[in-house]
């Protein structure tokens, strides 16, 4: 008789990540749920690694992920550990590790992947979510927009993006499909990338424009040095 036959298998893939997730239809992502996002957009947005070092009020800020992955790791390791840190804040900005159109495609959908499952986690755990959207090649756009929420608020970082013509004119096209399918009721633009560069896009729906947390920086260094 085998004695170890009851003992529960160890969950080293973290299945408990997507615990009563629909999944789409082919990569098996999760879909993240309507009610997970909230209606209106964020006040303040702060880095994670910032947010995690400050003992301040974070209760009207939203947490991104727009840095190094390295920034970030931490989380991936150990997600159930920053449950009570993100409760303490106004919700999260979507996960963001990197996805590059050049990576093998089993590493982009691997870090699609990710990004949703943690995302849908923290929203699981009641902590309001805007979905980021960051896709890598053309082939894993469709699959990646049937795991957003239709008619939601979604949220975009544009740093390091779009340095070269070919990148900015992908960007546009991403855009422009992202508006097609999902039709989000805003999109969160996080980023110093100037304004004028969405006038295509304001008709479309609402932009929410949000300067990096640099810029925010060194604008209180100015006023507390009476500059």
């Amino acid at each position: 008789m085998n004695k170890n036959i009851d003992k529960e298998v160890e969950d080293s893939f973290q299945a408990y990540l997507t615990e009563n997730a629909a999944f789409t239809q082919n990569e098996e992502y999760p879909i993240l749920k309507e009610w997970m996002v909230p209606t209106d957009p964020p006040l303040r947005i702060i880095p994670f690694e910032k947010a995690i070092c400050s003992s301040k009020d974070l209760s009207n800020a939203f947490i991104c992920f727009y840095s190094r992955d390295a920034s970030f790791e931490r989380i991936r390791r150990n997600p159930k550990r920053y449950i009570h840190f993100f409760k303490r804040c106004g919700g999260i900005i979507g996960f963001d590790y990197s996805i590059h159109s050049d990576m093998p495609y089993i590493k982009q959908k691997s870090q699609i992947n990710d990004n949703l499952s943690l995302t849908y986690y923290y929203g699981e755990k009641g902590i309001p979510i805007i979905p980021n959207i960051r896709w890598g090649a053309d082939q894993t756009a469709d699959e990646f927009l049937a795991a957003i929420p239709k008619q939601s608020l979604v949220a975009i970082g544009t740093h390091g993006f779009s340095r070269r013509l070919e990148e900015t004119a992908e960007w546009y096209c991403s855009l422009e499909k992202l508006i097609e399918v999902a039709k989000p009721t805003g999109i969160v633009v996080y980023g110093s990338k100037d304004e004028r560069l969405f006038s295509h896009f304001k008709g479309k729906t609402r932009l929410f424009f949000y300067a990096p947390w640099i810029n925010e920086d060194r604008e209180r260094r100015k006023i507390n040095n009476g500059n």
